[in-house]
């Protein structure tokens, strides 16, 4: 296990250089789509990313599009990535055109494995740098919602990719072979993302609870994001929280979680989970109730880590990667 994870690491500085040599020669000028109705976006056959931005709820959201270089210039396979807590860019500064280490890091994975990325900031354009402070009390946080409100940002990413093209009328991606990947928050949102509202009960009232206090539509819950007529293939969950503050009904953990606890995923679910994470109880709590309703879900525990450790210089960060890239590889048609 040793040397595989020190054979990864140096193939993780390897990217890193090429990444680095090749980063400026591709640049495509950032593109504003202005409405739901999102148009096609054509892209030249040598651009390597572009920042294309979107209105979701009158809000500019800006989706990050990484585009592998050496690989065919269509047909390809793509994942949307759902940002954690501490936000998207560098610094915290969208200003600065360049994602955070984490994101960069993805995005060379996907690179050497001919995946286009599509990185969506569901902050900055909120007015929101980072999910702290008033961001994560009721009502302010229903702004950044990751059970009702970045669903939204993920399906506009979902649609924007769809009709990507590039210069020659070429599709750039496959519809059918889009996937999700989120961290912490971001892994709520892509559990919400793939929720299957068909199985929503009649008359269920969307709320959430703070604090022993209940919120309803008239504090700002919304329901969630109607599920698109052709939706995601599916999404990784790293180390999230799965309780949705009682949206979804009882907690995965309640004694009356299999009546009370409505969540269930139209599209399989790779849960990367470790033993030691402040998160991990209820996430564990809702994979064994998924599993009894016979969802899709797949489960990875990492020992001796706790939250966020994918971003640490650990063996068990490139062990999820590569678990993570292979299960891509699955359901995104690669092998």
């Amino acid at each position: 296990m040793k040397s595989l994870s020190k054979l990864l690491q140096k193939f993780y500085v390897l990217l890193a250089i090429l990444f680095i040599c090749c980063l400026s020669c591709g640049k495509e000028e950032d593109t504003f789509l202005p409405s739901m109705e999102y148009p096609e976006v054509t892209l030249r056959n040598s651009t390597l990313d572009t920042i294309v931005y979107v209105t979701v709820d009158n809000e500019k959201v800006p989706i990050y599009i990484s585009i592998p270089p050496g690989c065919n210039t269509h047909s390809l396979p793509a994942v949307v990535v759902m940002h954690g807590s501490d936000g998207m860019w560098l610094d915290h500064d969208i200003a600065t055109g360049k994602m955070s280490g984490q994101n960069t890091e993805w995005r060379m994975l996907f690179d050497s494995n001919c995946i286009i990325g599509a990185y969506v900031d569901s902050y900055s354009g909120r007015g929101v740098s980072t999910r702290t402070g008033k961001w994560k009390t009721a009502p302010d946080n229903f702004k950044i919602s990751s059970q009702f409100i970045r669903p939204k940002d993920a399906h506009a990413a979902l649609e924007v990719l769809k009709k990507l093209k590039n210069e020659d009328n070429e599709p750039l991606v496959r519809k059918k072979d889009i996937a999700l990947l989120g961290f912490s928050d971001g892994a709520s949102a892509v559990a919400s993302t793939l929720y299957d509202t068909d199985l929503t009960p009649k008359d269920w009232e969307w709320t959430q609870n703070f604090d022993g206090k209940e919120y309803d539509s008239s504090s700002g819950v919304l329901p969630p994001d109607q599920k698109p007529d052709f939706g995601f293939a599916g999404g990784v969950f790293y180390y999230g929280g799965s309780g949705g503050y009682n949206y979804w009904g009882a907690s995965p953990c309640g004694n009356n979680a299999w009546e009370g606890n409505i969540y269930m995923p139209y599209a399989p679910i790779l849960f990367q989970i470790p033993v030691e994470g402040y998160l991990t109880e209820n996430t564990l709590c809702l994979v064994d109730l998924l599993k009894e309703k016979g969802a899709a879900v797949e489960l990875n525990i990492y020992e001796n880590v706790g939250h966020g450790f994918d971003f640490d210089d650990n063996p068990q960060s490139p062990i999820a990667r590569l678990n993570t890239l292979n299960w891509f590889n699955k359901i995104l048609h690669m092998e």
